[in-house]
């Protein structure tokens, strides 16, 4: 961003003013900031401000906001976004809060049914996510309960699926098995990332059982694999229960447990 040319007389502050509230309103704390760009001279920022303010040019801070608040919520905007912006614009907290008040009541301002309109443009929500329509509607400033509520009343909130969901959905039931059981995980444990991951396990048997009866998957193989990582003691009682409790954790069942430590014992 060019840094603005110095004003050499106050004739210069009061253009670069006029300049600026030209463009758009500025509040006070905006059109101040950018008057000591311009200059150093306090006296000459404190003058223009308060000819722009007898002029009508600049509005005052309440003035202001009534103005930005009727804007944003004719844009549906709600009352969360309009303070971040009103902060940052360097209006006291008060003055926002009887800002929003005041033109809310006026304009009758409903932020249920602004949400509700916003997300009456869905048909439904197959082209998008959870996480995309609630990040949209927080960034309006719209609070979570309002948009959980504005969710849960719509007639395809049932085909409204988080990003987990959509992938779980669109997953392959045959290669998701395959992967986790070359990282050395049992049935059960499949079984279980599987549904964290949204998969439909309806099949899971089925395909499991085809996978162990064409050779990919050897579960008693993987149990043994499993346990050559770790180096347990396998005469030692409580060194064996660790074995059996880890293996267990890993989703093996209990007779290629006790299979794979018998063998090992037997060496």
């Amino acid at each position: 961003m060019k840094k603005p040319y110095p004003a050499s007389t106050i004739q210069n502050v009061i253009n670069s003013a006029i300049y600026h509230l030209n463009l758009r309103d500025h509040s006070e704390y905006e059109l101040r900031q950018k008057l000591e760009a311009k200059t150093e001279n306090k006296a000459w920022v404190d003058t223009v401000i308060e000819q722009m303010k007898g002029y009508g040019y600049l509005k005052s801070d309440h003035a202001f906001s009534l103005h930005f608040c009727e804007l944003a919520f004719n844009s549906q905007y709600g009352r969360k976004y309009i303070q971040q912006k009103l902060k940052t614009k360097g209006i006291d907290e008060l003055t926002i809060e009887q800002a929003i008040t005041e033109t809310m009541q006026r304009m009758n301002v409903c932020e249920q049914s602004m949400i509700n309109t916003r997300l009456a443009r869905f048909k439904d929500f197959s082209t998008t996510s959870a996480e995309k329509v609630v990040n949209d509607l927080l960034k309006r400033g719209f609070s979570m309960d309002d948009i959980s509520r504005g969710v849960a009343e719509h007639s395809a909130s049932d085909t409204l699926l988080t990003k987990a969901q959509i992938k779980g959905k669109n997953a392959n039931l045959e290669a998701e098995v395959i992967k986790l059981a070359k990282k050395l995980k049992g049935r059960s444990l499949i079984a279980q990332e599987l549904k964290m991951k949204h998969v439909d396990i309806s099949e899971l048997d089925t395909v499991l059982d085809e996978l162990i009866e064409s050779g990919e998957i050897d579960f008693y193989y993987n149990c043994q694999l499993a346990l050559a990582k770790k180096r347990y003691d396998l005469t030692d009682f409580k060194e064996k229960s660790k074995a059996y409790g880890y293996l267990s954790s890993k989703g093996f069942s209990d007779d290629e447990i006790k299979e794979v430590i018998n063998s090992e014992l037997e060496e």
